[in-house]
């Protein structure tokens, strides 16, 4: 197989787990960075969702699952010591 990088993102640690919407924009949780990016179909940076400086409470985001019916990302996080599941409303 042969092919080209269309679009490349690279402002982010260690990207662990991705999650697309049916608009196409890409959420990305970055471990590396602690916090959970939006991206538009281009790969260019909307905001940042949800980060360690956040008012919620953020360990390192490893997966996410995005329920666009009511609006909210699922997002298993993890430390040293143990694994959460949150659930954040995006609306």
């Amino acid at each position: 197989m042969t092919g080209a990088v269309l679009r490349s993102f690279t402002d982010v640690k260690w990207p662990w787990h991705l999650s697309l919407d049916s608009e196409g924009y890409l959420m990305v949780a970055d471990l590396g960075n602690a916090h959970i990016l939006l991206l538009n179909s281009q790969l260019e940076l909307q905001r940042v969702f949800i980060d360690i400086n956040s008012q919620v409470e953020l360990w390192r985001p490893k997966r996410l699952c995005y329920n666009e019916l009511l609006s909210q990302l699922y997002v298993l996080r993890v430390s040293m010591w143990s694994e959460a599941i949150s659930v954040y409303n995006l609306c």
